[in-house]
């Protein structure tokens, strides 16, 4: 639930899906620190980390968490951008990156570009855009994204959505 009460509906590129990681359905959440010892038990692991968190500590078994959560306390707070980066490129995790928390709409197609592929979303107004299909377009970008993406224009930086 968030903070007005609303329960997370979990978007992704194919719309809204069922939440395959609760509690409900025997997902065991853990920090960094809690995950020593509890990982390879069978049981569905998912790495919760909170801005700030260093994921450098159990990066030689990054491989075994079935998903990461990266918390976002406020809006304005970039470092899940950079740690889900940083877990794409340097780590090589290719499984479930969800953003809970306090993320707006516009930042959802660069959330996508940085390597996050589920969102727990609760504000109301942003379930009603996605429900419609009417997430925000940005055509060209100054930074190379995780995924290869076309080259646009004069300069060797910029880059055009795929």
């Amino acid at each position: 639930m968030s903070e007005r009460g609303q329960a997370a509906r979990i978007w992704t590129t194919q719309g809204f899906v069922e939440n395959r990681l609760s509690p409900e359905k025997g997902a065991v959440f853990m920090s960094p620190e809690e995950a020593t010892g509890k990982l390879g038990s069978g049981i569905a692991s998912v790495l919760v980390l909170e801005s700030g968190d260093e994921p450098a500590a159990i990066a030689s078994r990054i491989h075994e968490f079935d998903a990461i959560v990266l918390r976002f306390a406020v809006f304005s707070d970039g470092r899940g951008f950079s740690t889900t980066r940083l877990l794409r490129e340097k780590l090589g995790y290719e499984g479930e990156i969800r953003a809970e928390g306090h993320f707006l709409l516009d930042q959802i197609p660069l959330m996508l570009r940085v390597g996050f592929t589920s969102f727990a979303v609760t504000h109301g107004p942003t379930i009603r855009r996605l429900e419609t299909g009417r997430l925000p377009a940005i055509a060209l970008y100054t930074q190379p994204a995780w995924r290869a993406e076309q080259h646009a224009g004069q300069r060797s930086w910029t880059r055009r959505a795929g």
